[in-house]
């Protein structure tokens, strides 16, 4: 079925763009019938879908004072649209809005997208959506015809609302003092069954208002005697009042707007300026600054977070126990204590082991999980957002634009490839302030080969296993190994998406001025993004931890067991060795690699730790040693390891922001077959020097 959707808006609010953008300029032409005003409409075809876009005339409200006004009001009360589609101003909100509200009183199936976010910010104007959306009842997108941004998701609550059933309460402003006589009239209406296609109650406030069209409309359809009945109200309300009772609607609607935006906008002078902060436009000092700008951020977010790679330096340095108490400090050190002293009470408290197991591992282990990460993305979210806010984020993307351009990226992509590197989950999330989604969905896809700081610890673990190849050198080669996946596949899908089309690497941005972040706004956006990762990524990660445990205690004749090596895991791995036997790892002992591997997959760390506990072994060179695994094998395992399939958080991360289980198993794919290639021409390498 084609859904309908209407398109009003007040005049330069922004819905011709929108609409163009919307259709790709694939529009028809006609008059409204028995008028010469125009009627534009356009197809967008979408998710299997066909919406037909009507763009009604701009208006600044449902008076009909004017025939646009009317031939809008009709149209709607018409039923022919699912949808009603109203445009608001961001950076005029207090005035724009009118027609929403006045929208949200005489329709149910409304959706209010607000214009021009991009210039919002650049003018002061800061936004609460959801807030807004929270108060009004009503579905509530962000758009920007800039970037496209929000116009996917605008066209999703398109297709949400028309497939929900009509009947959805209106919007019941109160009028105070005028109360009374609208339920009079709305009485009236009601009694005499007139005007039955018009909200009554929406009816009785216009015809308060002295709406002279409806008042014909009541004449011809109920009789003068009805018309005087309702005159008599409002000539009594009048008298009573003492005002214009259609000033009297107006400045109560405005009076709404303002409680509506009072808790959720906030306005800052911004200056003009920033004069200083033109270095990031240089092309040397630019790129120089965003890098050295971005990694003093990296550092600070992963060393309070987890202590690296601060840690690492110093243990380099040879300061063992301050490294030690810098892990052990950090936030997420901290956190892990706490943690196993309840996984520790628990299995105090509950008697049976293997429910003790349950609980522990399975129920704590992945709630301790979502735990862990939260303080990550608090910190992360705050930053983004102080940076975003302060100005400074799109001058740094600038600065770096130079640089990433040739990887087919913008400079906002500077960002979370840096996050990357500690961990793949808040760089996952900070792809939002890319400045299309096709890279968006570019970057989802190909961040997680960028080796986070669990794979160090693994890369570093395996390299004490090496008998002649350099330790250093392992660790620097699957670093090269990881990079060069993350370029070649990146530029791979920016050529097949973006390149034939003729789009280069564009960072069309609205600069705003530099200024101070407000904390009301700062809160909002850190608020929303933890929201965000424990609903959707949270959730997921749960559920997984419990399969996990399920996957790992279940015997193939589904009994409880506590020895991971009867568990369907590790028949599952028993099975799946031979995929590892071109890399050289094969013997009784190889399916211990391959359980270790799909430990890896709920979370990296635990690669190492599943292979000594199934060896049986106290240190890596004694697992190594144990299963006949030598250089020409562990190098490649190396390879593969830093490779394959992201871990399970990761994968949440990508399905919360792409909602799209094609994207996490395009993901999933791409990542192991590089993984096996790679480690398959290194294995090749070895074997022929």
């Amino acid at each position: 079925m084609e859904v309908r959707v209407a398109l009003i808006g007040q005049p330069n609010v922004g819905k011709s763009s929108l609409f163009k953008a919307l259709t790709g300029g694939d529009v028809r032409i006609a008059n409204w019938p028995g008028t010469s005003v125009e009627r534009v409409e356009g197809v967008v075809e979408y998710k299997g879908r066909r919406i037909r876009l009507v763009d009604l005339p701009g208006i600044y409200g449902f008076s009909a004072t004017t025939l646009e006004e009317r031939l809008s009001r009709d149209y709607i009360l018409s039923g022919e649209p699912h949808v009603v589609v109203v445009l608001v101003d961001a950076t005029l909100p207090e005035r724009t809005l009118y027609l929403a509200v006045e929208a949200l009183e005489l329709t149910g199936n409304v959706i209010i997208a607000f214009t021009k976010t991009d210039l919002a910010h650049s003018h002061g104007v800061h936004i609460n959506y959801e807030l807004i959306q929270n108060k009004l009842k009503a579905p509530v997108v962000a758009t920007s015809i800039v970037d496209d941004r929000g116009l996917n998701a605008l066209l999703d609550k398109v297709l949400e609302t028309a497939s929900k059933p009509s009947g959805k309460p209106l919007l019941n402003l109160d009028y105070g003092e005028l109360e009374p006589f609208v339920e009079s009239v709305q009485r009236i209406i009601l009694e005499h069954r007139v005007l039955a296609n018009y909200p009554s109650r929406w009816l009785a406030v216009r015809l308060l208002e002295g709406d002279a069209e409806l008042e014909e409309r009541l004449l011809r359809e109920a009789g003068e005697e009805v018309l005087n009945k309702v005159r008599a109200v409002r000539s009594e309300a009048q008298r009573i009042v003492g005002r214009d009772l259609a000033a009297l609607t107006a400045s109560k609607r405005f009076q709404f707007i303002l409680e509506v935006l009072g808790s959720g906008i906030v306005k800052k002078k911004v200056a003009g300026g920033g004069f200083k902060y033109r270095f990031f436009y240089n092309p040397v000092l630019g790129p120089l600054a965003s890098i050295l700008f971005i990694t003093l951020m990296f550092l600070a977010v992963f060393t309070i977070n987890t202590g690296f790679p601060l840690n690492t330096l110093l243990s380099a340095l040879g300061q063992e126990e301050l490294a030690v108490a810098v892990e052990n400090y950090s936030v997420s050190g901290l956190m892990e204590e706490y943690l196993g002293a309840v996984q520790e009470w628990v299995g105090g408290v509950v008697g049976n082991p293997v429910a003790a197991s349950l609980i522990a591992e399975g129920v704590v282990g992945g709630v301790g999980t979502v735990l862990t990460f939260i303080p990550l993305i608090l910190v992360v979210s705050l930053i983004l957002a102080a940076l975003e806010d302060s100005g400074l984020l799109p001058r740094m993307a600038i600065g770096a634009h130079y640089l990433t351009s040739k990887m087919g990226l913008s400079g906002a992509a500077i960002f979370p490839l840096t996050l990357s590197l500690g961990c793949n989950v808040p760089a996952i999330l900070a792809t939002r302030a890319s400045i299309s989604l096709r890279e968006r969905l570019r970057l989802a896809i190909t961040l997680p080969f960028i080796p986070c700081q669990a794979r160090l610890i693994v890369l570093l673990a395996l390299s004490t296993a090496l008998s002649t190849f350099s330790s250093s050198l392992l660790v620097i080669a699957g670093y090269l190994s990881a990079f060069l996946a993350f370029i070649t596949v990146n530029y791979a899908l920016y050529r097949l998406q973006d390149k034939p089309r003729g789009r280069n690497p564009e960072l069309l941005l609205e600069v705003p001025p530099v200024h101070r972040p407000v904390p009301r706004v700062l809160w909002w956006m850190v608020w929303s993004d933890l929201k965000h990762f424990v609903k959707r990524a949270g959730l997921v990660i749960l559920s997984a931890s419990v399969a996990a445990w399920l996957l790992t205690h279940v015997s193939t004749s589904l009994q409880l067991t506590l020895d991971p090596s009867d568990s369907v895991a590790a028949a599952v791995s028993r099975v799946l060795t031979p995929v590892l036997e071109p890399l050289g790892i094969s013997g009784p002992g190889a399916w211990m690699v391959v359980f270790a591997l799909i430990t890896g997959f709920f979370a990296k760390e635990l690669f190492i730790s599943s292979l000594l506990v199934v060896s049986g072994s106290p240190t890596v060179r004694q697992a190594a040693s144990l299963l006949g695994l030598g250089d020409a094998e562990l190098i490649p395992l190396a390879v593969f390891m830093v490779l394959y399939v992201p871990c399970l958080a990761t994968l949440s991360a990508i399905y919360s922001e792409t909602r799209s289980a094609r994207h996490v198993a395009l993901t999933v794919a791409l990542m192991m077959a590089i993984a096996y290639a790679g480690s398959l021409l290194t294995r090749l390498l070895i074997t022929m020097g």
